[in-house]
């Protein structure tokens, strides 16, 4: 049965996540990779709260099995873990938001 075949498809995380570290501000961009290249049940997180394109947050996906998450305009408050879902396969990277020190 063709649809058991395709449910029950294996995905494979093939580059994992890598920790990011970023001032205040500024955007932080995490990308991984998964097999098969068209696997598109996917969810990106930070910490426990789903993540959506919106005017901060810009999620793609590229050829060749590329997932990447763009999170624009850090806070302080935005340090956690971002965490990238496809079916039963997860990895996870820490964002770290560090304040704009002033040099003396």
């Amino acid at each position: 049965d063709v649809f058991m075949f395709l449910s029950g498809q294996r995905v494979l995380i093939t580059e994992d996540l890598e920790d990011v570290t970023v001032l205040e501000g500024e955007s932080a961009m995490f990308k991984c990779r998964l097999s098969p290249v068209d696997y598109s049940r996917v969810q990106w997180f930070l910490d426990k709260t789903p993540l959506h394109t919106n005017e901060l947050n810009e999620i793609q996906s590229q050829p060749g099995g590329y997932h990447l998450l763009t999170l624009k305009k850090l806070s302080l408050k935005d340090s956690g873990v971002i965490t990238f879902e496809a079916g039963d396969k997860k990895t996870s990277a820490s964002l770290v938001v560090k304040g704009k020190s002033i040099i003396t």
